[in-house]
């Protein structure tokens, strides 16, 4: 019975000091508004593959990558935007694609685009809201709506009606809940599970769940699951044995679970249950089957930032996740509560000041705080309760400096900061102050060997008596020599009791001797450690190992060797200031700095540093204010409290994600799929690689890590390999941008560290292809390199030319010379002529005159007057050469003299009156000046006037006109001649006043005329300018200067000029002028007409016809008078007009020039010969042109024969007669011939041809009696008319004769033969009856069919 009791007893104990005992503190991290998100209302939570996290809210679906939120919501502009604001479920497939139900239907997040595709659901014209949806299977999603289940194919992304089981279809759902294979449906009907499995329902309400609403459900193992309700608080149930226990609210139970009303349940890594309430978070202890509670504080601001919890998570990291009602999001961590911390909060149970100066702990395990400003803090860790001591309760000040325990006496010793020193009685609670001007200040508390202590003051070293309480002050060493003052502020006692003074000026070590200190010679000598200021001493477990920490970094003394080793930042240091040291049961070195915690492992060397990110109070901590409890915790004082923890239990971050890159901007616009740049396809987070151009030339790139343990506490390194030599680190910049990289392939590498420094081993990787500017692509580059070497080429090339330039216009000048001078030698040779011509040319003139005026027959008249007109021709040609050469000889003499310019121009406009008037040529005169005197020189009028004017009758024809136009414009005297003619080619006019140039051959003259007037306008210091249009005419315009200015003084006509002026005219007469203005039409139309009716008189058989086409109206009446004596003769000016005779009349043979006007020779022969009616006509060219390679020219075009000229009459006439008889002997030789020999009668091939097809289209229809002409005719594709023509020009016969001839032909081969009678030989040949064949046969051979046929007979025999 006693055992009994005492059993009893010690289970009362236990649970009297587990229920007194509070619940570990959580640290809930609150995100929220602040932070980005969207709305504090948090209904559902989800965690994609790339480790960001979706929280469902009514404002919107918001995703958190642990630094930033990005919110999607509805656009109406927008169609793939999420389909409404009001998000109430959200999950993550097997797929990793995230869904959200909204209050519009279903939204799949699409992450390539970075956009939604929205499926909406429609009942009665009302869109359906999505409560709640699971996967069933790999393509199915089970959905709850507001009065049924539907189901989703994510295949088809088509919605059904059609269930697994059609009684789901009879369900009003709740929740919905899935594990594994199994849906657990709450319904209005009761509680169920589905089996994908099996493809089954079953009911498994329990009798007390039923009628109880179900809010949330969770299968923690097979044996217990979780039913949380709507009032009826929390259900476990036992599926195997159905036995069922209810969790409900008891206000009388500080473990009962908070409220009956449970939202949301989850578990955590080490499979707790999470409870989610309307008012609190639970969390299930299933040793004591009771509940912790955390709750809302607004006191402690880590504590659940509202009550009401909605949806718990957790996430790949073992994060748990709480979504609110009203405050956001909070997150926990267990790795978060490595470091807690003991600090001031508005609770009355708390440290009443953040700023610790000492720290130590008690045999009771109790915490003995010195604080600057607070007093003395006793701080009891089992129950976390606080009792004050203060200036208020007795102590000398409320700023402790040092703190000692004597447990043997229950006393404790409070040394301050100009309050003394204080003795706290724990027993009783008495305080005692003892306090003067030597000790107000007390820092350091050692005992002696003797029961005293050695207390230390800002300036000296004293010696505390505790039985009198009394104070001695140090002032000599044991060997009597003075003690050197070091200011110490800390005292350590190492284990083999030597006494190391640490202090602001420097270290010093001693051993107790009669009570007296004795120095020790631990340090070198000269000791490093004199001038620095030393914080802490830290004997080593190892033996003879000391560390020491200074505001110079860290130090090792090893005793034994005598090394010291210093560690500074270079060496993974924090700070230099070393404030305290501890060392934990692995050996690793725990030092507070300036700047967080530092945890130094002696075995490798190497130092893991910790700050606030971590979790410590702040970076900053104290001298002195550390402590190593005895149950292993380690405590840190510092500025804002004291951070506690557990160095063998202290975790490791393990978790390192890969680093994701979240945006792309190109000159700070960021860069999307679709968005025009065509450089992603697809989210630049799903994307492997990018192509930039060179005008994209500056971008950057934010990068992420959704390590939400680390938070934004993560370490970042990156690089662009092929740019970057190393790797660059940040903790806080997550964006590089780059600018004006080089052409090439790139890739960009960031990994990430976590907030413990684990780096992930594979770095994110994009590769970026930066295309070459133009002109440093390839074939640019080619471009440039063919460029260069013909640029070289060209300048080596350019350099030889010039060389050989040079060369060559040295010898071009010596050959101009040469050549000037030729020319000049036979330009003279040519003036020279012409002076001897002129002599007989006047002795053939003058002699011709006279016998002109004799001769009294006309025929002998007429040919001397050719003669006498082409003498002065001849004549004027050979003047016109002499004027040129005078002109350039400076012969021509410029006098200038006030001038009646109207009378000069127009006595030499009338010269030509009489031939405008004969050729019919309008002819008229212009002038502005009459009966004014204008400043010129008249004889260089005379002469322009008189060449122009020859010049334009020249080329101007019957029915054209020339108008001269004389007047004055702006001080300039202007002559103009225009002519509507034939016009002069643009690609001649440049070249019109070169001398000897002519613009065709057609015309007679030396091409002088116009280079004449040329350099007579220069001379008169005027100017001549030509507007021409070939076929429209020529307007010559002479501009001469008026001005007195524009003339030397010796250009001027003197007096004595005027009255003996001798001018020096032109070696041409007006007369000559006229004579080439002439074109030879001096003969009547009556004469013409007379020669025309010469050609065929009545009487005679008709005559061979031949054509005359020559522009020289003189050469071509000679021919033709000549040549009509023997043939009927028609005359044509040029090609043109000959064409157009042709189709009129039926002409035998062409006798023809070749330099004519508007269509030559040669292209009239060549019109000729391809024309099938007219190629059988002979054609003879006549031509001045006499070179063999222009005969070859004109016969290759067909002419059948070429005469130059000056011709015989004799040989004209015999080569036409000997073609006519060639011609005639062919058509001789065909009509004596009764075969059809083509290429013996045809002249050329167009008729040979022409021939052949005709006896084909013949044979063909031989045996066809109604074969006609009109037939033929059409077969040969030939006018009935053209078609006899054309035989007859080549047979001799007409057309019904060529084909009587074929068929008498044939009939005379068959009857040979012998095969056939006489009726059906006449058959095959086309006759109608025998008797008419015969009759016909008789006529054309002279015999009877029959006849013929013996004779062919005796023939053979």
């Amino acid at each position: 019975m006693t055992r009994i009791l005492l059993c009893l007893l010690g289970i009362n104990l236990l649970v009297f000091s587990l229920r007194a005992q509070k619940p570990a503190p959580i640290n809930f991290v609150h995100i929220g508004l602040n932070e980005g998100l969207s709305q504090s209302t948090v209904v559902d939570i989800t965690q994609d593959e790339q480790g960001n996290m979706w929280f469902a809210t009514h404002n919107g679906l918001n995703k958190f990558d642990g630094y930033d939120f990005t919110v999607y919501q509805h656009n109406e502009q927008d169609a793939h935007s999420i389909g409404n604001d009001v998000i109430r479920t959200c999950i993550t497939d097997q797929q990793g694609r995230v869904w959200a139900g909204t209050n519009a239907g279903l939204s799949l997040y699409d992450v390539d685009m970075n956009r939604f595709k929205n499926f909406s659901f429609e009942e009665n014209g009302t869109r359906l809201e999505i409560n709640a949806m699971v996967e069933i299977g790999h393509k199915l999603l089970l959905c709850s709506l507001k009065k049924k289940l539907l189901l989703f194919d994510t295949e088809t992304m088509e919605l059904s009606q059609e269930l697994p089981v059609p009684a789901l279809s009879g369900l009003t759902p709740i929740a919905l809940y899935k594990l594994d294979t199994d849906v657990y449906i709450s319904s209005v009907q009761g509680l169920f599970v589905y089996s994908c499995k099996t493809n089954t329902l079953k009911n498994i309400t329990p009798k007390e769940l039923k009628g109880k609403e179900i809010h949330a459900i969770l299968l923690q193992s097979p044996i217990r699951l979780w039913i949380g309700t709507e009032g009826y608080g929390l259900f476990r149930i036992n599926p195997l044995t159905h036995e069922v226990r209810n969790y409900t609210h008891n206000p009388q139970d500080g473990n009962s679970i908070s409220s009956n009303y449970i939202r949301s349940f989850s578990l955590d890594a080490q499979n707790n249950l999470w409870i989610g309430t309307i008012n609190s978070l639970n969390i299930y202890n299933e040793t004591t089957d009771n509940f912790s509670i955390y709750a809302n504080d607004p006191l402690e601001n880590k504590s659940l930032s509202h009550a009401s919890v909605r949806d718990i998570f957790m996430d790949s990291q073992n994060g748990m996740w709480l979504g609110t009602y009203f405050g956001g999001i909070n997150y926990y961590h267990p790795f978060q509560d490595r470091f807690s911390n003991i600090q001031l909060t508005n609770k009355e149970n708390s440290l009443n000041c953040n700023i610790i100066e000492c720290i130590r702990e008690d045999a009771r395990n109790n915490l003995w705080i010195g604080t600057n400003g607070g007093g003395v803090n006793c701080y009891n860790p089992r129950t976390r309760t606080f009792k004050h001591y203060t200036k208020k309760e007795g102590i000398g000040s409320d700023n402790v400096k040092v703190i000692y325990i004597d447990e043997e006496k229950d006393l404790v010793y409070i040394g301050t900061h100009t309050g003394g020193l204080s003795i706290l009685n724990r027993r009783s609670g008495r305080i005692e102050t003892i306090c003067n001007n030597r000790t107000n200040n007390i820092y350091t508390f050692e005992p002696t060997e003797n029961g005293e202590f050695w207390v230390s003051g800002i300036s000296e070293l004293l010696r505390f008596n505790p039985k009198d309480k009394t104070f001695t002050t140090v002032t000599t060493l044991a060997d009597g020599t003075p003690f050197p003052q070091i200011q110490a502020t800390h005292i350590l006692r190492d284990s083999q009791r030597r006494l190391w003074l640490a202090g602001q000026k420097g270290l010093a070590v001693y051993t107790e001797k009669d009570g007296k200190l004795a120095p020790c010679p631990a340090l070198p000598s000269p000791s490093p450690f004199n001038d620095k200021i030393i914080n802490c001493v830290y004997e080593s477990r190892q033996n003879g190992v000391f560390w020491i920490g200074t505001r110079s970094g860290l130090y090792k003394f090893d005793e034994n060797t005598r090394e010291i080793k210093q560690y500074t930042l270079l060496h993974g240091l924090p700070n230099k200031a070393v404030h305290g040291i501890m060392e934990d049961s692995y050996g690793n070195l725990w030092l507070s700095t300036d700047k967080g915690l530092s945890c130094f492992q002696q075995k490798t060397g190497k130092f893991r540093n910790y700050t606030s990110n971590d979790g410590l109070q702040s970076n900053q901590f104290s001298n002195n204010a550390y402590c190593h409890a005895q149950n292993g915790l380690m405590y840190f004082g510092g500025i804002n409290g004291i951070t506690t923890f557990k160095p063998e239990q202290l975790p490791d971050n393990p978790y390192t994600p890969s680093v994701v890159i979240t945006r792309l901007k190109l000159f700070n616009q960021e860069v999307t799929p679709e968005d025009g740049t065509g450089i992603l396809k697809k989210n630049i987070s799903e994307t492997r690689s990018i192509t930039l151009s060179a005008r994209q030339s500056m971008f950057s790139l934010e990068f992420v890590v959704s390590n939400h343990i680390s938070g934004t506490h993560n370490t970042f390194a990156y690089m662009l390999k092929g740019y970057d030599k190393e790797w660059y680190y940040t903790n806080h910049i997550r964006v590089v941008s780059y600018s004006n990289l080089p052409q090439g392939t790139y890739h960009f590498l960031v990994k990430a560290a976590n907030s413990d420094g684990k780096w992930n081993e594979v770095p994110t990787e994009l590769e970026i292809k930066v295309l070459p500017v133009w002109y440093k692509t390839w074939w640019a580059i080619l471009l440039f390199i063919a460029l260069f070497v013909a640029t070289t080429a060209f300048v080596f090339y350019y350099f030889w030319m010039r060389k050989s330039m040079q060369a060559q216009i040295r010898m071009e000048l010596a050959d101009k010379k040469r050549q000037q001078e030729l020319n000049e030698m036979k330009l003279q040779f040519f003036i020279n002529i012409s002076h001897e011509l002129r002599t007989p040319l006047t002795m053939i003139l003058a002699p011709l005159q006279e016998v002109l005026d004799k001769v009294n027959d006309r025929w002998i008249h007429k040919q001397l007057e050719h003669v006498q007109k082409n003498t002065n021709r001849l004549l004027h040609l050979v003047n016109q050469l002499m004027d040129y050469r005078r002109a350039e000889l400076g012969v021509f003499h410029l006098k200038v003299r006030y001038t009646s310019i109207h009378q000069v121009v127009k006595k030499n406009f009338l010269l030509y009156d009489r031939t405008a008037l004969r050729r019919n040529i309008t002819y008229s005169f212009r002038s502005e000046l009459e009966g004014r005197e204008v400043l010129c020189d008249p004889n260089y009028i005379e002469l322009i006037t008189n060449n122009l004017i020859s010049n334009a009758f020249k080329y101007t024809n019957e029915g054209q006109s020339i108008t001269v136009t004389l007047k004055e414009e702006n001080d300039r005297l202007m002559l103009q001649v225009k002519d509507t003619g034939q016009g002069i080619p643009l690609h001649k006019q440049s070249r019109i006043f070169e001398r000897f140039y002519k613009v065709d051959s057609e015309h007679i003259g030396t091409g002088i005329g116009l280079s004449l007037v040329h350099r007579l306008v220069e001379l008169h210091h005027g100017e001549v300018k030509l507007e021409s249009a070939e076929g429209t005419g020529s307007t010559f315009t002479i501009y001469l200067p008026c001005r007195k200015e524009a003339y030397k003084a010796e250009e001027f006509a003197t007096e004595a000029d005027t009255e003996n002026e001798q001018p020096i005219r032109s070696a041409n007469s007006v007369e000559m002028f006229m004579t080439d203005a002439e074109t030879g039409e001096t003969e009547t139309a009556a004469e013409e007409t007379a020669a025309k009716g010469a050609a065929e008189e009545p009487g005679k058989p008709n005559r061979e016809s031949i054509l005359i086409v020559e522009d020289n109206a003189d050469i071509r009446q000679y021919l033709s008078r000549e040549l009509g004596k023997s043939y009927r003769t028609l005359e044509a000016e040029n090609g043109e007009e000959a064409l157009n005779i042709l189709k009129e009349q039926e002409i035998d043979l062409i006798l023809t020039d070749v330099m004519m006007p508007v269509m030559d020779g040669l292209k009239l022969c060549k019109h000729i010969k391809q024309n099938l009616y007219t190629c059988h006509i002979p054609v003879i060219m006549l031509s001045a042109k006499t070179d063999l390679k222009e005969q070859i020219e004109g016969l290759q075009m067909g002419a059948d024969d070429y005469i130059p000229k000056p011709f015989s009459m004799a040989l004209v006439t015999t080569k036409i007669r000997n073609l006519f008889r060639t011609r005639h002997r062919a058509i001789e030789h065909y009509s004596n011939s009764l075969e059809i020999e083509p290429e013996k009668v045809a002249l050329n091939p167009l008729d040979e041809e022409l021939l052949k097809k005709a006896v084909e289209v013949v044979e063909k229809h031989l045996d066809d009696v109604g074969f006609s002409t009109d037939e033929f005719a059409r077969e040969m594709f030939m006018s009935r008319s053209n078609l006899h023509l054309k035989m007859k020009a080549l047979t001799g016969e007409s057309t019904n004769e060529f084909i009587r001839k074929i068929r008498f032909n044939k009939a005379c081969k068959l009857l040979k033969e012998g095969r056939y009678t006489v009726s059906e030989v006449s058959t095959m040949v086309g006759f109608n009856t025998a008797s008419y064949f015969a009759t016909s046969f008789k006529k054309y051979f002279g015999c009877l069919p029959s006849e013929y046929g013996k004779k062919g007979e005796n023939q053979q025999d």
